[in-house]
């Protein structure tokens, strides 16, 4: 199973919503594995940088180009995790191809929200779901957004993730054990977004 983490916009938590749910299938016994498409390098360096303070990570993070992605392929227990640059890339429609879930994170924002139109647009072809991270709920874009972009018949997941200093802070460490919101948006892809991966989980 191929889940591509994708949006057009940078600063939405793509790489941490790749690891944080990389680190959650590892948990539920799922052979996991990140592939880094993004040419700046962010969860390579993340994977790095936690090994080399003797905190590895629980699942693998690996380079890849455009071309490598088209031939893509994963088996039915595993689970790969795409992480992708913002803009147009090559890379991003390679990963968009290849992937059984595309995933928008988006943070609330209008210039986030913004760039999900075009997102969209380009991942017609591919089931695929919308995540609002970065969400403060202090705020009234938390319960606008989510009910703007469903009334707009937008696919988004009822679950957000809540911005959190312990999230925030993890870049380069392994990732903690509490895993936030992100343990909640797991569930909900594994179990009510795509039926199928319950066979990967089971």
């Amino acid at each position: 199973m191929i889940w591509s983490l994708v949006h057009t916009k940078g600063g939405v938590a793509k790489t941490t919503t790749a690891m944080f749910l990389a680190a959650a299938a590892s948990r539920r016994g799922i052979p996991t594995r990140v592939l880094d498409a993004d040419p700046q390098g962010s969860a390579t360096s993340w994977a790095e940088r936690a090994a080399s303070v003797d905190m590895p990570l629980p699942f693998t993070v690996t380079p890849v180009t455009a071309f490598e992605l088209r031939g893509l392929t994963s088996t039915p227990d595993e689970l790969i995790v795409l992480d992708t640059p913002p803009g147009t890339a090559a890379s991003i429609d390679a990963a968009i191809d290849a992937a059984d879930l595309v995933i928008i994170p988006s943070g609330p924002r209008s210039a986030d929200i913004d760039r999900v139109w075009p997102t969209l647009d380009i991942t017609a072809h591919r089931p695929t779901t919308i995540l609002l991270t970065l969400v403060d709920l202090r705020k009234v874009e938390a319960t606008e957004i989510p009910l703007a972009l469903a009334d707009a018949g937008a696919p988004i997941l009822r679950t957000v993730v809540r911005a959190r200093t312990a999230v925030e802070r993890a870049f380069g460490r392994c990732i903690p054990r509490y895993l936030g919101d992100y343990a909640d948006v797991f569930e909900e892809l594994t179990t009510a977004m795509a039926p199928a991966l319950q066979e990967v989980v089971q």
